[in-house]
């Protein structure tokens, strides 16, 4: 896989979400770097103000996809911390370098796919509504992974 595939399979899913109901916005930008790496940053903003701020920086070799450098932020409509994954160092240092930020508590944690981070967690998240993305990704072959 190349870096251009990868950026093309987040777009075309970021462009699904922007046509539903309960995203009020979307965007996504794309830098390509040397070396088939590249780094994507983009927001969501959904039906309740609440909104999704992420940002990959990510290595391809092969058809492997190494997230580098990872964050998955979403906040309610106050801008208070839902959850947030990361891959940050911390001082002192986690147990794993992925982990999950929730308002009270840091916990180790696997990084979930940006799909999951929509599906699974902002649209059910209160908003009340979920969206299956219908697209290339399977669960055995999931973006980003």
């Amino acid at each position: 896989m190349v870096i251009q595939t990868y950026f093309a399979q987040v777009k075309t899913l970021v462009d699904e979400y922007t046509a539903a109901s309960f995203v009020l916005e979307a965007s996504v930008n794309f830098d390509i770097r040397p070396g088939n790496q590249g780094y994507l940053a983009g927001s969501m903003t959904f039906l309740d103000n609440s909104a999704l701020y992420f940002k990959e920086f990510i290595d391809i070799a092969g058809e492997a996809i190494d997230k580098l450098m990872y964050s998955y932020h979403y906040q309610d409509a106050a801008h208070q911390l839902i959850f947030r994954y990361d891959n940050a160092r911390h001082q002192p240092p986690l147990a794993s370098a992925e982990h999950k930020h929730l308002p009270e508590d840091v916990i180790t944690t696997p990084a979930p796919t940006l799909a999951d981070n929509i599906n699974r967690n902002c649209c059910n998240s209160g908003l009340g509504v979920t969206m299956e993305f219908i697209g290339p990704f399977t669960e055995d072959e999931p973006l980003g992974q």
